[in-house]
Order: C-alpha cells, then structure tokens, then sequence
C-alpha cells in the first residue's frame, strides 16, 4: 500500500516536470492509480476489525493523499482537473466510515478553497444579520474569525477547524433573536460562542472585559461577590460538556473565565472592605424608638409583618445617641414595656406633630 501511494506521488511529480498539453483533461495514469488505490483502500478497512489499527491505517492514508494533493494543487495554483483527481478520491475513501475522521487529519488546500466562496457568503449574510440585531460591532469582528479562516484560504486547517466551523455555522443558522434567552442580542452572541467552546484569545479578553464592565460600577462588596456570582452562574449554563474547542493548543473558554472569575472573587474578598451601614441615629433611647415603631406596627404601617423580623429591621436599622447596636431581642422585649415616662415622651412628640399637620389642614 505504501508503495502505490508513493507511485502515485510519483506519477504528481511527473505531472509537475512535464506539464500536460492539455490541463483541462487530468492525467490518464493518475485517474488509473487513483481508481486502483481507492479500491485497494477501501478493501483494507472493510476488512480491518479493529477500530485502532483501522484509524491509524485510514490517517496515514489519506494524510498521504492530502501531500500529493498539495503538491499539485501547489503546482497548477487552481482547482486543476488533475487535483480534482485527487479531491474526489479523497472524499471516497472519507466517506467509508466517517464517523471516525480525526480532527487534527490536515485539509488539503485545494478543499479550503473549494469552500472558500461558500464560506465568504454565509458570512456575509449572518453578518447582516447580527448588525441589525445591534450586535456589539467589535465582538462582530470577533466572531468573524473562523470564517475567515477559510475566506482568507489559511494554511494548516485541519479536518477538525472544519467540522467546527460547520457547527458554528448551524448554531448562527438559527438563532431566534426574537426570543433568545439574554438580556441584549450581544449577550446571546457571547452564549452561542461559549456554547461552541470559542476559545480564541480575543474572545476571552472581550468576555473578560464585558464582565468587568457589569461589575465596574456595582457598589458594596456583597453586591459586586453577588455580580459576579451571577457571571459565573450564567458561565456554566452556556458551557456545553465534550464539545471541541475551536483551537486545540487552548483550554476551553468555559474554564479559563470561571477562573479568572474566581480570582477576582478571591480578591474581592480579601481586599475590598464592605461600606459601613448608615443608620438612622435617633436621640432617644431604645424604650422610645421600640414604643414608637410598636405603634406603627400596630397600625399595619409596614404591612403585615412579624415583629419578630420587625425587630431586626430596627436593630438592623436604628441607633441611638451613645448606642450604636441593638439586639434584635432587646428591641423585641422592650415592645411591652409600660414605662410611663417613655409613654409621655412620646404622647408629647405626636402631640407637637399633630399640631404641624393640622397647620396645614387650616
């Protein structure tokens, strides 16, 4: 086998010293070869039962098939008929089980430029779309980058880059911008691309940014922990489990921004100091305010509330002159006090209050 892929590399470089008078017409004895070596492959892995020799059988193969491609396809500069030759055969011994098609298994140029307008058009029109939906333009710019992989007919794509982008390509296909499950057609952009594990480096660096921006003006620290809670939350409802990453050298999108999340947690506890809670300083003691918020009770001016959480409302609330904390307890206790003084106090403030009230009534 090895030897009639090396005839047929032969028969490629023949081609290149002694181009054909007529290139519209391939090569009569590379169509021979071509036909006698995809029967002869296709026998061996009907015939191979096991699915490890089989893999590294069928890569090796048409990794082989992939350089004879290149060489002529490098040769003519264009889909020549001779290189077609060789696309064809290709796609044959493919599609024999190809199921089993490893990603990193090299595309021949001449495949990535047969793919290449396709590609351009389908862009061109998601891209449309994703400006009028209002789409952040950067991020737009961003998410371009897979399709002009093959647009722009880069070198060393692999089989893998391909099935990526055809995924991709079905997500965008049918996105519901009417009722996609976000805040803003942005955010669903930034889902759909964690969804499909888009681990290019610019993306992260927007998402990290993006993130940074919900947090930048979020006050306390108890509520920017709680922002980005939130982040990490809707992190890990994007990230879908297996899927392969759009650059194998890269972790996944989905880990390095949880982590970079949980570093800015960890910093946000250990140097951010949480705001001291203003309260409402009153010059009475505890008696008076817990016998005047009692009346207020009473009159269901807070609504239906227990006095039990009432009381931590106040003692969460209230201070007085010399006492900066109360215990919900002692608030609670002093609900049912009698003192006659404190009743006096306070029959003497609403009295003065109603005298304001009913100046204006005059």
């Amino acid at each position: 086998m090895n030897t009639e892929t090396e005839y047929l590399k032969s028969i490629a470089e023949e081609i290149i010293a002694s181009p054909p008078a007529s290139p519209a017409k391939p090569n009569r004895h590379l169509q021979v070869e071509a036909r006698r070596l995809e029967k002869a492959i296709i026998h061996n892995l009907n015939t191979i039962e096991n699915f490890t020799q089989r893999d590294t059988f069928r890569f090796n193969k048409l990794s082989k098939l992939v350089n004879v491609c290149d060489i002529l396809y490098e040769h003519a500069g264009t889909l020549s008929a001779n290189v077609t030759v060789l696309l064809d055969l290709l796609l044959t011994v493919k599609q024999v089980v190809p199921s089993e098609i490893r990603p990193n298994l090299k595309l021949p140029k001449a495949f990535v430029e047969t793919q290449s307008a396709s590609f351009k058009a389908e862009w061109m029109k998601h891209q449309t779309v994703l400006e009028n939906q209002g789409v952040d333009r950067k991020l737009i710019g961003i998410s371009a980058m897979p399709f002009l992989r093959f647009i722009n007919k880069e070198k060393n794509l692999c089989w893998g880059d391909f099935t990526w982008l055809k995924g991709y390509q079905s997500k965008l296909e049918y996105v519901d911008w009417s009722h996609a499950d976000c805040n803003t057609p942005t955010e669903a952009l930034i889902s759909l691309l964690i969804g499909r594990n888009y681990n290019d480096d610019r993306f992260y660096i927007y998402c990290k940014k993006y993130i940074e921006a919900r947090t930048k003006n979020i006050t306390g620290k108890r509520n920017r922990l709680l922002e980005y809670a939130k982040c990490e939350k809707l992190v890990l409802e994007d990230t879908q489990i297996g899927m392969p990453h759009f650059d194998v050298h890269a972790n996944s999108v989905s880990d390095r921004l949880l982590k970079w999340i949980k570093e800015e947690i960890d910093f946000v506890e250990t140097h951010e100091k949480e705001k001291p809670h203003v309260k409402l300083v009153f010059k009475w003691n505890v008696e008076m305010i817990a016998f005047f918020f009692k009346l207020l009770h009473e009159r269901q001016s807070f609504g239906k509330i227990p006095l039990e959480p009432f009381a931590e409302a106040i003692a969460a609330n209230c201070s007085s002159v010399g006492k900066e904390e109360f215990q919900p307890a002692t608030i609670h206790s002093r609900f049912y006090m009698k003192d006659v003084q404190v009743i006096k106090s306070i029959e003497a403030l609403l009295a003065d209050m109603l005298d304001d009230v009913r100046k204006y009534l005059r």
